[in-house]
């Protein structure tokens, strides 16, 4: 049927929007989304191929496949981040995205893949929790909220979506991935009182807390700047969109007919039809045969089984890839650092020898966002770090902190351009910002724990140059740099080291950089004479940068001989660049 749409309409664009959405009813039916949203996919893609008349494939995919974001975490996932779906709707999502990609690669198809937060306005069907808690509260009756409400999510206008789809459509790249995201984010609750609010009602009357998911991601966060480069902005407010989007349900209250099922805090799901023998045994049945195979990664053969915090941050994930070329049985924790409780339910399920901990507060986008919540830095970064260091002590663990270098700032023992590096036992003695004082009291206070290896980590860079969180990436992007000599710590060198460094037991405070420094003009110098031989660049003095930031930045020299001497190949910060960095990414 598809085939011969394509060919007697002469089709030469497709939107695939079409899908199964609702992650309730993925939990009671996912044999449907499977169909759905991955069958259903190929097929699309296979007609594609066979007539060859597509110039355009727009593939409408979700944000819920990169998983689960820290409520901390301060950048938002990014077009090339790793996709680990939580749930059977997501994961089907990230099946279809993979037919998606395949067929670009394998067979050339003009594709392009949207991942979007989520959306609301006019028309919506009542499953989804705008309209629902909209026609809930036309209706008198109470709003109900799975858990405790917490959970937080980004909502974006369909007019603004619409938008965004025009953009992709007309100026996207084809092979190409793109964020459409909002940074404004508002928990389950807040949403349910703005709608009360804008019906006059008492969010304490109407208001319901049930039973809560199997399982509910915390937070969805993305990385909107590639589509932005594209022209694409948002432009209606939530304010705004809420009370459009009420107006249009209160004169349209008939519009969707008979949805009571809908609007039950858990909806029924489509029953599969039990007679099918073949499909009752596949979707009830596979389980035993697959409690009976061995885990995917294969048996552990290093003796070692890392438990690691940090899931969705930039190090925690470069971690686990690390841990899996090593063959290093590990797992990530489930558990807010702040809640012990829930740590020392990691511990127990997981059993680990070494706890790494990637997770921290370094402010959105930057650390500026730190002055202003600061209860939220303290919480993440001084009492969670030090609940799972005495969580690990009680339990005679190993923990390996990952912390930051940018604790100290030149003066007159260690004077710029003097080589002259702080060492791993000097006291802090920069207070600019928030961010740097939770690091540096934090660091104190673990000092008392024989237990921890503390890594002071300094503008980590990667090979990756379209990660935003890669100090030559951040550079490369801004208007005007300084132009100041700093420590700085090569990931793709130093992290394999700090694996070994788990393995060895080594404890204490690591300077973890690479030995020397380099100023931002050097780095770019190389930007350009390896990558963009076009690339400018200006530069400001920090008087001027004073202008433009909150909280004054870190610049400093580390010693990093004590790395070096443990590990001798260690290469300069300089050489180190030039071989992980700029070497593969050279454009010839």
């Amino acid at each position: 049927m598809v085939n011969h749409i394509l060919i007697e309409e002469k089709i030469d664009t497709i939107m695939h929007f079409a899908a199964q959405t609702h992650v309730d009813n993925s939990f009671g039916n996912s044999m449907e989304f499977t169909y759905n949203n991955i069958y259903g996919t190929h097929v699309l893609l296979e007609a594609c191929r066979v007539t060859n008349y597509v110039k355009r494939f727009i593939h409408v995919s979700t944000d819920e496949v990169y998983g689960e974001t820290d409520l901390e975490d301060n950048i938002g996932n990014h077009e090339t981040s790793q996709l680990l779906p939580t749930n059977p709707y997501s994961a089907t999502k990230a099946g279809a995205e993979m037919l998606v990609m395949a067929y670009h690669r394998s067979y050339g198809l003009p594709v392009i893949t949207s991942r979007g937060n989520n959306v609301y306005g006019p028309n919506q069907y009542p499953e989804k929790l705008v309209p629902k808690f909209i026609l809930l509260a036309m209706r008198g009756e109470k709003l109900p909220i799975h858990g405790d409400g917490s959970n937080v999510r980004s909502y974006l206008h369909c007019a603004d979506v619409a938008e965004a789809f025009d953009v992709i459509l007309h100026r996207g790249e084809i092979g190409q991935i793109y964020n459409i995201g909002t940074k404004k984010e508002r928990s389950v609750l807040d949403v349910a009182e703005d709608i009360c609010k804008l019906f006059k009602l008492n969010p304490k009357d109407v208001i319901e807390f049930v039973q809560d998911r199997p399982f509910n991601d915390k937070r969805y966060f993305l990385d909107d700047q590639k589509l932005k480069q594209l022209g694409w902005e948002e432009r209606i407010s939530w304010e705004e969109g809420l009370k459009r989007t009420i107006d249009w349900y209160q004169e349209n209250p008939d519009w969707w007919g008979d949805v009571s099922t809908a609007l039950n805090p858990h909806p029924r799901f489509s029953a599969i039809n039990l007679s099918d023998e073949a499909q009752w045994s596949f979707q009830y049945g596979f389980c035993r045969l697959a409690r009976s195979f061995t885990d995917i990664r294969g048996r552990n053969t290093s003796g070692f089984k890392f438990l690691i915090y940090g899931r969705t941050g930039w190090i925690g994930g470069l971690l686990g890839k690390l841990c899996d070329e090593d063959r290093i049985d590990w797992e990530y924790g489930r558990g807010r650092l702040q809640d012990r409780k829930s740590l020392e339910e990691d511990i127990r399920s997981v059993k680990p020898t070494h706890v790494l901990n990637a997770a921290g507060v370094t402010g959105r986008p930057n650390v500026d966002w730190c002055e202003s919540h600061k209860v939220e830095t303290i919480r993440t970064n001084v009492v969670g770090t030090l609940t799972l260091a005495d969580v690990c002590k009680e339990q005679n663990l190993y923990m390996m902190n990952f912390a930051t270098g940018c604790i100290f700032e030149y003066d007159k023992d260690h004077p710029l351009g003097s080589g002259i590096g702080f060492k791993e036992e000097d006291k802090p003695n920069f207070i600019g910002s928030f961010y740097s004082k939770t690091k540096a009291m934090v660091e104190d206070l673990l000092r008392n724990y024989a237990n921890v290896c503390t890594l002071r980590v300094r503008m980590p860079i990667s090979s990756d140059l379209s990660n935003p969180r890669n100090f030559i990436t951040k550079i490369s992007r801004y208007n005007k740099v300084v132009n100041i000599p700093n420590s700085m710590t090569v990931l793709d060198e130093l992290l394999p080291i700090s694996i070994e460094m788990a393995k060895r037991n080594l404890r204490g405070i690591w300077n973890f950089t690479n030995p020397g420094v380099i100023s931002h003009n050097q780095i770019l110098e190389l930007y350009r004479d390896y990558i963009d031989p076009q690339f400018k660049w200006e530069n400001f003095d920090l008087e001027e940068q004073a202008k433009v930031i909150v909280a004054p930045r870190s610049n400093n020299e580390m010693d990093a001989s004590k790395l070096k001497k443990e590990f001798p190949e260690l290469l300069s910060i300089r050489d180190s660049i030039i071989k992980f960095v700029f070497e593969p990414n050279k454009k010839t």
